[in-house]
């Protein structure tokens, strides 16, 4: 998925309060024809944990610590420190583009074709 697409999704999913209607709200888009039926519902589930989800929620529940978040991303541990206890706030556009990584990682992860070659 391109990242256009991506934010689209992002912003509009933020704009919820429950994944159901997010979800039974977006109706059938053009781009869901690129991507098979069954992912549909876990590709907007996904984006909509993504951007609803704390920075600290999303790197917490894939089980990466400060100090390798901060090595994967250049992001000095005292800013991942900051945002963790709310002392200052990411900028939205760099959680964004964080949840981009994350989206694509599972999202390759999960692609028929990586599971083809086993």
């Amino acid at each position: 998925m391109k990242y256009d697409l991506f934010a689209t999704l992002y912003l509009e999913a933020q704009e919820y309060s429950d994944v159901e209607m997010y979800i039974a709200e977006r109706g059938w888009q053009e781009w869901m024809d690129n991507f098979p039926g069954e992912q549909l519902g876990n590709i907007l589930t996904s984006i909509y944990e993504l951007a609803t989800a704390s920075l600290k929620e999303i790197r917490e529940s894939r089980k990466i610590s400060r100090a390798a978040f901060s090595r994967i991303y250049n992001i000095p541990i005292r800013s991942l420190e900051d945002w963790d206890t709310e002392k200052r706030k990411i900028a939205d556009y760099n959680k964004m583009l964080i949840a981009y990584t994350f989206f694509m990682d599972d999202f390759l992860d999960k692609s028929p074709r990586d599971h083809n070659h086993e």
